[in-house]
Protein backbone atom coordinates (compact mmCIF):
# COMPACT_ATOMS: atom_id res chain seq x y z
CA UNK A 1 0.00 0.00 0.00
CA UNK A 2 1.27 3.47 -0.89
CA UNK A 3 1.84 5.51 2.26
CA UNK A 4 0.59 9.10 2.54
CA UNK A 5 4.23 10.28 2.57
CA UNK A 6 5.06 8.47 -0.68
CA UNK A 7 1.82 9.64 -2.27
CA UNK A 8 2.64 13.26 -1.51
CA UNK A 9 6.22 12.86 -2.78
CA UNK A 10 4.93 11.43 -6.07
CA UNK A 11 2.44 14.28 -6.46
CA UNK A 12 5.25 16.77 -5.93
CA UNK A 13 7.42 14.95 -8.49
CA UNK A 14 4.59 15.12 -11.02
CA UNK A 15 4.67 18.92 -10.88
CA UNK A 16 8.27 19.38 -12.10
CA UNK A 17 8.88 20.41 -15.73
CA UNK A 18 10.99 17.35 -16.61
CA UNK A 19 10.77 14.08 -14.67
CA UNK A 20 12.94 10.95 -14.90
CA UNK A 21 11.06 7.79 -13.90
CA UNK A 22 13.18 4.64 -13.73
CA UNK A 23 13.00 1.18 -12.26
CA UNK A 24 14.91 -2.03 -11.83
CA UNK A 25 13.27 -4.96 -13.62
CA UNK A 26 13.49 -8.09 -11.44
CA UNK A 27 11.63 -7.66 -8.17
CA UNK A 28 10.01 -4.38 -9.27
CA UNK A 29 8.37 -4.79 -12.66
CA UNK A 30 8.60 -8.58 -12.40
CA UNK A 31 8.35 -10.83 -9.35
CA UNK A 32 11.44 -12.72 -8.19
CA UNK A 33 11.08 -16.36 -9.23
CA UNK A 34 13.25 -19.46 -9.07
CA UNK A 35 14.16 -19.48 -12.77
CA UNK A 36 15.43 -16.05 -13.94
CA UNK A 37 14.74 -17.02 -17.55
CA UNK A 38 11.01 -17.14 -16.78
CA UNK A 39 10.74 -13.79 -14.99
CA UNK A 40 7.96 -12.36 -17.15
CA UNK A 41 6.68 -8.87 -16.30
CA UNK A 42 3.98 -8.24 -13.74
CA UNK A 43 1.15 -7.02 -16.03
CA UNK A 44 -0.07 -4.30 -13.69
CA UNK A 45 3.39 -2.90 -12.94
CA UNK A 46 4.52 -2.86 -16.57
CA UNK A 47 1.26 -1.33 -17.81
CA UNK A 48 1.47 1.41 -15.17
CA UNK A 49 5.12 2.09 -16.05
CA UNK A 50 4.24 2.41 -19.74
CA UNK A 51 1.37 4.77 -18.90
CA UNK A 52 3.69 7.07 -16.96
CA UNK A 53 6.26 6.97 -19.76
CA UNK A 54 3.72 8.33 -22.25
CA UNK A 55 3.53 11.73 -20.55
CA UNK A 56 5.29 14.54 -22.40
CA UNK A 57 7.13 15.71 -19.29
CA UNK A 58 8.50 12.23 -18.48
CA UNK A 59 11.61 10.39 -19.60
CA UNK A 60 11.59 6.72 -18.57
CA UNK A 61 14.16 3.95 -18.27
CA UNK A 62 14.45 0.39 -17.01
CA UNK A 63 17.90 -0.09 -15.48
CA UNK A 64 18.76 -3.72 -14.84
CA UNK A 65 21.51 -6.23 -14.43
CA UNK A 66 20.01 -8.06 -17.38
CA UNK A 67 21.42 -7.56 -20.83
CA UNK A 68 19.48 -5.12 -23.03
CA UNK A 69 18.61 -8.00 -25.35
CA UNK A 70 16.99 -10.01 -22.54
CA UNK A 71 15.15 -6.95 -21.27
CA UNK A 72 13.79 -6.37 -24.76
CA UNK A 73 12.49 -9.95 -24.93
CA UNK A 74 10.63 -9.44 -21.67
CA UNK A 75 9.20 -5.94 -22.12
CA UNK A 76 9.46 -5.29 -25.85
CA UNK A 77 10.61 -2.03 -27.40
CA UNK A 78 8.96 1.27 -26.61
CA UNK A 79 10.07 4.61 -28.00
CA UNK A 80 9.41 6.28 -24.66
CA UNK A 81 11.36 3.75 -22.52
CA UNK A 82 15.14 3.33 -22.62
CA UNK A 83 16.47 -0.11 -21.67
CA UNK A 84 19.77 0.05 -19.80
CA UNK A 85 21.41 -3.29 -19.07
CA UNK A 86 24.50 -4.66 -17.35
CA UNK A 87 23.92 -2.53 -14.23
CA UNK A 88 24.53 0.60 -16.26
CA UNK A 89 28.06 -0.40 -17.28
CA UNK A 90 27.13 -0.05 -20.94
CA UNK A 91 26.75 3.70 -20.41
CA UNK A 92 30.41 3.90 -19.32
CA UNK A 93 31.81 1.78 -22.17
CA UNK A 94 31.49 1.69 -25.93
CA UNK A 95 28.91 -1.08 -25.57
CA UNK A 96 31.02 -3.59 -27.52
CA UNK A 97 31.60 -7.08 -26.08
CA UNK A 98 34.74 -7.25 -23.96
CA UNK A 99 37.47 -9.60 -25.19
CA UNK A 100 37.40 -11.51 -21.89
CA UNK A 101 33.66 -12.20 -21.69
CA UNK A 102 33.78 -15.61 -23.38
CA UNK A 103 36.62 -16.88 -21.19
CA UNK A 104 34.99 -15.49 -18.03
CA UNK A 105 31.69 -17.17 -18.90
CA UNK A 106 33.38 -20.51 -19.64
CA UNK A 107 35.23 -20.51 -16.33
CA UNK A 108 32.09 -19.54 -14.41
CA UNK A 109 30.30 -22.47 -16.03
CA UNK A 110 33.12 -24.67 -14.80
CA UNK A 111 32.58 -23.37 -11.28
CA UNK A 112 28.82 -23.91 -11.64
CA UNK A 113 29.40 -27.53 -12.69
CA UNK A 114 31.12 -28.10 -9.35
CA UNK A 115 28.13 -26.69 -7.46
CA UNK A 116 24.85 -28.28 -8.62
CA UNK A 117 22.02 -25.77 -8.84
CA UNK A 118 24.22 -22.87 -9.88
CA UNK A 119 23.29 -21.14 -13.14
CA UNK A 120 25.45 -18.90 -15.31
CA UNK A 121 23.71 -16.18 -17.32
CA UNK A 122 25.91 -14.82 -20.15
CA UNK A 123 25.79 -11.08 -20.83
CA UNK A 124 27.40 -8.75 -23.34
CA UNK A 125 29.71 -7.17 -20.77
CA UNK A 126 30.17 -10.11 -18.41
CA UNK A 127 28.10 -12.85 -16.79
CA UNK A 128 25.90 -13.52 -13.77
CA UNK A 129 26.39 -16.45 -11.39
CA UNK A 130 23.07 -17.42 -9.77
CA UNK A 131 23.35 -19.61 -6.66
CA UNK A 132 19.82 -19.52 -5.23
CA UNK A 133 19.47 -23.32 -5.46
CA UNK A 134 22.98 -24.30 -4.37
CA UNK A 135 23.44 -26.30 -1.16
CA UNK A 136 26.98 -25.07 -0.44
CA UNK A 137 26.42 -21.36 -1.00
CA UNK A 138 29.69 -20.30 0.60
CA UNK A 139 31.73 -22.64 -1.56
CA UNK A 140 29.89 -21.57 -4.71
CA UNK A 141 30.38 -17.88 -3.95
CA UNK A 142 34.09 -18.34 -3.23
CA UNK A 143 34.57 -20.29 -6.45
CA UNK A 144 32.75 -17.69 -8.52
CA UNK A 145 34.58 -14.78 -6.91
CA UNK A 146 37.90 -16.46 -7.62
CA UNK A 147 36.97 -16.75 -11.30
CA UNK A 148 35.93 -13.11 -11.49
CA UNK A 149 39.13 -11.96 -9.81
CA UNK A 150 41.25 -14.07 -12.15
CA UNK A 151 39.68 -12.37 -15.14
CA UNK A 152 39.82 -8.85 -13.69
CA UNK A 153 36.05 -8.43 -13.80
CA UNK A 154 34.24 -6.17 -11.35
CA UNK A 155 31.99 -8.02 -8.90
CA UNK A 156 28.51 -6.71 -8.07
CA UNK A 157 26.64 -8.51 -5.30
CA UNK A 158 22.89 -9.06 -5.64
CA UNK A 159 20.26 -11.31 -4.11
CA UNK A 160 21.66 -14.84 -4.49
CA UNK A 161 23.60 -13.70 -7.54
CA UNK A 162 27.08 -12.42 -8.29
CA UNK A 163 27.43 -10.21 -11.34
CA UNK A 164 30.83 -10.06 -13.03
CA UNK A 165 31.09 -7.02 -15.27
CA UNK A 166 33.73 -5.43 -17.46
CA UNK A 167 33.19 -1.69 -17.14
CA UNK A 168 33.20 0.96 -14.44
CA UNK A 169 29.57 2.09 -14.28
CA UNK A 170 26.79 1.06 -11.93
CA UNK A 171 23.09 1.83 -11.67
CA UNK A 172 23.83 5.06 -9.83
CA UNK A 173 26.13 6.39 -12.54
CA UNK A 174 23.60 5.26 -15.15
CA UNK A 175 20.75 7.20 -13.55
CA UNK A 176 22.98 10.25 -13.13
CA UNK A 177 23.97 10.04 -16.81
CA UNK A 178 20.34 9.79 -17.93
CA UNK A 179 19.35 12.74 -15.75
CA UNK A 180 22.12 14.84 -17.29
CA UNK A 181 21.30 13.73 -20.84
CA UNK A 182 17.62 14.58 -20.47
CA UNK A 183 18.16 17.59 -18.19
CA UNK A 184 15.51 16.36 -15.77
CA UNK A 185 14.52 18.17 -12.58
CA UNK A 186 13.58 15.19 -10.44
CA UNK A 187 14.06 11.41 -10.39
CA UNK A 188 11.64 8.71 -9.25
CA UNK A 189 13.35 5.33 -8.93
CA UNK A 190 12.10 1.89 -7.84
CA UNK A 191 14.63 -0.74 -6.78
CA UNK A 192 14.67 -3.91 -4.74
CA UNK A 193 18.23 -5.24 -4.90
CA UNK A 194 21.55 -4.41 -3.27
CA UNK A 195 22.70 -3.08 -6.64
CA UNK A 196 19.91 -0.48 -6.54
CA UNK A 197 21.41 1.13 -3.44
CA UNK A 198 23.91 2.82 -5.78
CA UNK A 199 20.95 4.81 -7.13
CA UNK A 200 19.41 5.58 -3.76
CA UNK A 201 22.82 6.85 -2.61
CA UNK A 202 22.98 9.58 -5.27
CA UNK A 203 19.38 10.80 -5.12
CA UNK A 204 18.77 14.32 -3.83
CA UNK A 205 16.25 15.53 -1.24
CA UNK A 206 13.55 16.25 -3.83
CA UNK A 207 14.01 12.92 -5.64
CA UNK A 208 11.86 9.89 -4.80
CA UNK A 209 13.69 6.66 -4.05
CA UNK A 210 11.40 3.69 -3.43
CA UNK A 211 12.69 0.43 -1.97
CA UNK A 212 10.65 -2.59 -3.07
CA UNK A 213 10.46 -5.30 -0.43
CA UNK A 214 12.27 -5.81 2.85
CA UNK A 215 15.85 -5.10 3.88
CA UNK A 216 18.02 -2.18 4.89
CA UNK A 217 18.05 0.66 2.40
CA UNK A 218 19.04 4.26 1.80
CA UNK A 219 15.72 4.85 0.06
CA UNK A 220 13.29 7.22 1.74
CA UNK A 221 10.14 5.30 0.79
CA UNK A 222 9.10 1.66 0.52
CA UNK A 223 6.48 -0.57 -1.10
CA UNK A 224 6.06 -4.29 -0.56
CA UNK A 225 6.18 -5.82 -4.04
CA UNK A 226 5.46 -5.27 -7.76
CA UNK A 227 1.80 -4.70 -6.87
CA UNK A 228 2.96 -1.80 -4.71
CA UNK A 229 5.07 -0.51 -7.59
CA UNK A 230 2.00 -0.63 -9.85
CA UNK A 231 -0.09 1.25 -7.29
CA UNK A 232 2.55 3.96 -6.89
CA UNK A 233 2.94 4.34 -10.65
CA UNK A 234 -0.82 4.60 -11.15
CA UNK A 235 -0.90 7.35 -8.54
CA UNK A 236 1.94 9.13 -10.36
CA UNK A 237 0.10 8.72 -13.68
CA UNK A 238 -3.02 10.31 -12.19
CA UNK A 239 -1.00 13.17 -10.73
CA UNK A 240 0.70 13.80 -14.09
CA UNK A 241 -2.68 13.94 -15.84
CA UNK A 242 -3.97 16.54 -13.42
Amino acid sequence: MTTPELSEALRAAARVPRLLVASDYDGCLSPIIADPARAVPDPGALEAFRSVALHDTVRAAIVSGRSPEVLERFVGTHEQIELVGNHGSELSTDGDPHDGVAALTADLRGAAAMHPGAVVEPKSLGAAFHYRHVTDERGAVEAARAVGAAHGARTITGKKVLEFVFGDGDKGTAIAALARRWNTDCTVFFGDDLTDEAVFAILGPTDVGVKVGEGDTMATYRVADPDGVAEALRLLHTALRS
